[in-house]
């Protein structure tokens, strides 16, 4: 019976050891937000019909829509155009084998992004001199300018 008792002492003893033997470490949970931007929508700028018996000099604009992660520094660039004239530097749109120059008011932006549920927009505003479309033949003038958007 002593032996008994003593086995029973044993086993109580090396549980109340086990049971206190708990252990604890952290896990720690991450993630990254990366910065990024994303053009959502472009509209073009459409100087419509330019008739050059009045030629008065022509505004117009266009606009791009577009998204960047809170609080990243963006820029939005637009390039020279498909048809840039490198000798006069500027940019112009063709019509079949006649230019039609024009100029953007501003052809840079820069700012923070305001996150993905927050949209942005930038205007694009051109001109074309009455001038420059006086003795132009009738043809349907297009450029095309890549906008980049770097976060």
């Amino acid at each position: 019976m002593k032996l008994t008792r003593i086995a029973i002492a044993t086993i109580i003893a090396s549980t109340a050891i086990a049971a206190h033997a708990a252990d604890q470490a952290d896990v720690r949970v991450t993630a990254s937000v990366v910065n990024n931007c994303k053009i959502l929508s472009t509209n073009d700028i459409n100087f419509g019909a330019l008739d050059p018996a009045v030629a008065n000099d022509r505004n117009a604009q266009g606009s791009i829509s577009f998204v960047c992660t809170k609080n990243v520094d963006y820029a939005l660039t637009a390039d020279q155009g498909s048809n840039f004239d490198a000798a006069s530097s500027r940019r112009q749109m063709k019509g079949g084998n006649e230019f039609l120059p024009y100029a953007l008011a501003q052809a840079s932006f820069a700012g923070k992004g305001a996150g993905f549920g927050n949209p942005l927009s930038v205007t694009l505003a051109a001109a074309i001199a009455g001038a420059d479309y006086r003795n132009l033949p009738a043809a349907d003038y297009v450029d095309v300018l890549r906008v980049t958007l770097t976060p």
